[in-house]
């Protein structure tokens, strides 16, 4: 029997008042649907909030960013390019 492959998946979508983003992980962006020259990047004000919607996050040492589901506990997650922690630990 043979073994599938996995399909195509959908990229997390986040409604900013009219406009739907989509997140391009590659260039740290959230990128409007309707139109991909209108962005905004994870960096800004507007795209952290956006980030923590949709679960990406960046790596603060690499910059590698990916998509990290909101159920996971994150304190214990690390990057899967170097290893770094997704969160840092806070430390009473």
């Amino acid at each position: 029997m043979e073994e599938k492959q996995g399909g195509p998946w959908a990229l997390p979508i986040v409604q900013v008042g009219p406009t739907q983003y989509f997140a391009d992980l590659r260039l740290r962006q959230f990128r409007d649907v309707s139109n991909p020259h209108n962005y905004v990047d994870f960096d800004s004000e507007q795209g952290r909030q956006m980030c923590e919607r949709t679960g990406v996050v960046v790596c603060r040492e690499c910059r590698m960013a990916a998509i990290i589901s909101t159920a996971l506990k994150r304190e214990e997650l690390r990057c899967m390019n170097c290893l770094a922690l997704l969160v840092p630990r806070v430390r009473l």
